[in-house]
């Protein structure tokens, strides 16, 4: 007997032992009179807890709505900050370009001359 006990894969017994009592108690809850009581009862008390849930969602539906409307603004003017940010700065880029080239072409030219 101790053979058998010992193939068991870890947690096989207790996972045995977890079906035999969801099953007991499935069988009183749909075999029995007091039992069925007892499941009528549950389930009515879950459909109350879930119509609970249900009403504070939509008392909170709006609000949760209103949050998000304002959050995404908020990001949209950040956007915008940014993008006119990338604008200004990338305006001045081509002087800053011309700049580095005439440096670079007097640096080029006035060595050249000298070299010669």
């Amino acid at each position: 007997m101790n053979e058998h006990h010992d193939n068991l894969p870890a947690g096989g017994l207790a996972t045995f032992l977890t079906g035999v009592i969801v099953g007991a108690a499935l069988t009183y809850l749909f075999g029995t009179k007091s039992g069925q009581k007892i499941k009528a009862e549950l389930i009515k008390e879950g459909a109350k807890a879930l119509d609970n849930l249900k009403d504070e969602f939509e008392e909170h539906e709006e609000e949760v709505k209103e949050k998000l409307e304002e959050g995404s603004e908020e990001i949209k003017e950040k956007l915008t900050e940014g993008i006119e940010g990338v604008k200004e700065v990338t305006e001045h880029i081509p002087d800053h370009i011309e700049n580095i080239q005439k440096k670079g072409r007097h640096f080029f030219f006035k060595k050249s001359k000298a070299e010669s």
